[in-house]
Order: C-alpha cells, then sequence, then structure tokens
C-alpha cells in the first residue's frame, strides 16, 4: 500500500513538472489572457444576452465577438504604440544627445546665480547624460515586455476565448477544490471585484486618462516626441505615490528655459496651467466616480502589484500583478474563515 502511494505520487509529481515545463514559455500569455477574459467578462456576458441571436450558439459566438473587441481595443493599439514609441525613442535619445552637446543649450545662457547654483555646464551635461540614459534604457526595457511575437499573441486570444467561453467551468473546479458555501462564495466574489475595480480602474484606467491628456496638450504645444512623454506619463500616474507632474513638470521648465531665450512664455504659461488643472487634478474627479468608496485598497499593496507585475511579467503585469495580489488577499480571508 505505501509503495502503491509512494509511485502515485511521484508519478503525479513528474507529471505536474512536465506540464509545467512544457506551459512555462507561454505562462505570461496564459496570465494575460486570464486578465483580459476577467476585465472583459461583463462585456462577454452583454454580448451573449442581447447582440448574439438565438440561432446562433450563444458561449462560441459572444466569446469570438468579445475576443474580437480585445483585438481591436487592446492588441492592435498595443502594437501601433510600440511601434511609435520604438521611433520616438530614437528620435528622443538623439534629440538630447544633441540638445546638451550643443555649444549654447539653453541652460548656459540662464542668470549666472542659477548657473552656479546648480551647477557647471559641465556638470549639467553629465547628470542630464545620466538621467536621459537611464530613463530612456527603462523604457526599452519596459517595451520589450510587450508580446509582440504571433505565436504569442495567438496564445492570448485562443486561450481568452476558451477562459470567456468555459468561465462557469473554471469557476465549478475551483469551488470543488475549496467547499465553502454559496453565499461565501459570492460575498467572496463580490469582494475580488472591489479589489480588482480599485486596483485596475482606479490606477490603470485612470492613468490611461491622464496619458492621453498629457499626449494631446504635448502634441498641441509642440513638445518633442509626444507619444513617448504621454505614454510616460501613463506609466507615471499608474504607480501609487507618484503623480503625472513627474514628467510634464520638466517639460514646462524646459520650455520655460527655451522662452527665457525667445522671450515667448506662451508655450510653458499654457502647459502649466493644463498640467495642474487638467492633467494633475482630473483623478482626483474620476477615481471616487470609478472606484466608490467602499472599493478602496491600501496603496501600497496597488504599488507592489504594479511593479512587481512589471518586473515579472514586462507590461502584462499591469494587469496581471494587481489582480494576483487582489487574489492573494482572498486567498487570506478564505483561509482565515477555514480556520
Amino acid at each position: 500500500m505505501l509503495y502503491q502511494k509512494t509511485v502515485t505520487i511521484a508519478f503525479t509529481l513528474a507529471i505536474l513538472i512536465l506540464a509545467f515545463l512544457i506551459i512555462r514559455p507561454f505562462i505570461v500569455a496564459i496570465l494575460t489572457a486570464a486578465a483580459l477574459s476577467y476585465i472583459f467578462n461583463p462585456v462577454y456576458k452583454y454580448i451573449k444576452k442581447n447582440i448574439v441571436p438565438e440561432f446562433l450558439p450563444q458561449e462560441s459566438s459572444a466569446a469570438i465577438i468579445t475576443c474580437a473587441l480585445i483585438i481591436l481595443l487592446v492588441l492592435i493599439p498595443t502594437i501601433l504604440m510600440t511601434t511609435i514609441l520604438t521611433h520616438e525613442l530614437r528620435q528622443g535619445y538623439s534629440f538630447f544627445q544633441q540638445f546638451i552637446r550643443s555649444p549654447g543649450w539653453a541652460i548656459t545662457n540662464l542668470p549666472q546665480n542659477i548657473v552656479q547654483a546648480i551647477g557647471g555646464p559641465e556638470q549639467i551635461n553629465g547628470i542630464i547624460s545620466d538621467i536621459i540614459g537611464q530613463l530612456f534604457d527603462w523604457l526599452q526595457n519596459v517595451l520589450k515586455g510587450i508580446p509582440n511575437i504571433m505565436l504569442n499573441i495567438f496564445v492570448v486570444i485562443f486561450s481568452t476565448y476558451y477562459f470567456l467561453k468555459h468561465g462557469g467551468d473554471i469557476y465549478s473546479f475551483f469551488k470543488g477544490l475549496v467547499p465553502l458555501s454559496e453565499n461565501r462564495y459570492q460575498q467572496m466574489l463580490s469582494r475580488f471585484d472591489d479589489l480588482s475595480r480599485s486596483m485596475i480602474m482606479g490606477q490603470i484606467v485612470v492613468g490611461g486618462v491622464q496619458g492621453i491628456l498629457a499626449w494631446a496638450g504635448f502634441l498641441y504645444l509642440g513638445v518633442p516626441n509626444p507619444v513617448l512623454w504621454g505614454f510616460l506619463t501613463a506609466i507615471i500616474s499608474i504607480i501609487p505615490l507618484l503623480g503625472a507632474a513627474i514628467v510634464w513638470l520638466p517639460i514646462d521648465i524646459y520650455l520655460f528655459m527655451s522662452g527665457y531665450m525667445t522671450g515667448d512664455y506662451r508655450r510653458a504659461i499654457v502647459l502649466l496651467i493644463y498640467g495642474t488643472f487638467v492633467i494633475s487634478t482630473i483623478d482626483n474627479i474620476l477615481k471616487p466616480k470609478i472606484v466608490g468608496e467602499g472599493a478602496r485598497i491600501h496603496p501600497l499593496l496597488i504599488l507592489f502589484g504594479i511593479l512587481g507585475g512589471v518586473q515579472l511579467f514586462g507590461i502584462p503585469g499591469i494587469l496581471i500583478g494587481p489582480l494576483v495580489l487582489a487574489l492573494f488577499d482572498l486567498v487570506i480571508e478564505i483561509y482565515r474563515e477555514t480556520l
């Protein structure tokens, strides 16, 4: 009897290890699909109930339409954004290198007391070169995390389709693993929805809105590489305890420096007003309406979810990380209930 159990356990572990090795190259794609299917599940249910004709297979048709929407709303813009950002990264890096190496760049023409306060031209050039180099290295590393291989995109869409179609079966499977009452499950799912909405809607969606607003302002004011700075604004705005001013304020300082040389401060003043009262203020208006008071979550948990997710999974970690930590919070609550 002991021999049978030992062989069974060893065989099961061997199969689990082999299965893990097989799916390991696609773990990020599968987790991305799980996050997308969860986020778009309300859309899937609405399509199945209100749009798909009765003579068509409800689940399959709704899943196909939802996946088509995900391609249009998420994957195609992501690929286009990656292409534009890669181009602007090269342009931006060349622009800053030429700017700080030029013999008469703007900061050296500022009043002497200001130049002495922040350092001589060589010291300033070195500091700015280091900052710019680190910034663009970080951005390039972030962009590499975007799924740009056709196989990974196929796995994301294929997995999302089945996650949407068989969501009820997946729910029943996990319900069998953790036997709790139906009411308790509903409470847990409600709690998970609150947490995930606070993390995703409260941070990622609002951060994206701030990035779009920043891009529009930079484009209107003629700031070089507006897509790059708008993208960076969105990323910075997503991270708790930081803010969009980290991006637009240095750009505004640069515009004031340029205005000092040309005598035209219009762009700098417009960006200062727009950045203060629109870009940096919109989150205080949107977050309470989108998230609500009952779904508040500690900023530290959101911070770890986003930063840890990006470090582990790349760009998809912006979605995966917060959902995993929301699930962790839920598991801890279940564990406390079952003690």
